[in-house]
């Protein structure tokens, strides 16, 4: 395995091209969107973990634009590198603003996210999903949360989340099966809708006022 293996993951690719992915590479621009209207929200003087989230969110887009593009391993691992950045870290900072969790019992819970995404990416192997296997541990995360939040409207965005990722999956999950009625595949939506996702997961976090004095 080398770095710089050409990748062809998705039905929109048809060569090795630098814009043989064009729809997949543009949607990207749903990640830089939220990321900007989050830290348009967020205003100059806010707390450094969420200025954190919404660079993070904006990278999610900058690193899959690089990898629909260049279609090498490594741009492959940085997709994925920010991704994961981007949940685990949103998962630690909603368990610590809106349950009032300690950092070192959050820091654990993100441990037992990495654990079940590792178990479940092992043991659910199916063509079906096409990969979305890496991605069941955090949605599982994402459910609890909306799950276990105190009713509000911090509760109400973590459930649009989750039933968001649900769709995001299923459409990351049938890009290849979709090829023949849909030359372009359907991994451009779940960008758009996955740019979604993450936007609703960020209003949960703003939907209740932290108790900075109390914030690790």
């Amino acid at each position: 395995m080398a770095w710089r293996d050409a990748l062809d993951l998705y039905c929109e690719r048809t060569d090795a091209s630098f814009w043989s992915e064009p729809l997949n590479a543009v949607t990207n621009a749903g990640f830089l969107i939220a990321g900007a209207d989050m830290r348009r929200r967020l205003g100059r003087n806010a707390p450094a973990d969420l200025q954190w989230l919404a660079a993070l969110l904006a990278m999610v887009g900058i690193g899959s634009f690089v990898f629909h593009t260049v279609a090498e391993r490594w741009a492959s691992v940085l997709d994925v590198a920010f991704i994961a950045l981007f949940v685990l870290l949103f998962i630690h900072r909603a368990l610590v603003r809106l349950f009032h969790w300690d950092a070192t019992r959050a820091a654990g819970a993100v441990l037992a996210t990495v654990s079940l995404t590792a178990l479940l990416a092992m043991s659910v192997k199916s063509a079906a999903l096409n990969g979305s296997e890496l991605y069941l541990g955090p949605w599982a995360a994402l459910i609890a949360l909306a799950l276990g939040c105190p009713p509000g409207e911090a509760k109400h965005w973590l459930g649009r989340a989750a039933l968001l990722f649900l769709i995001s999956m299923i459409l990351r999950s049938v890009d290849l099966r979709a090829c023949d009625a849909l030359p372009t595949g359907t991994h451009f939506l779940w960008h758009l809708n996955n740019a979604l996702v993450l936007w609703c997961g960020m209003r949960s976090l703003l939907a209740t006022p932290p108790l900075e004095s109390k914030l690790p």
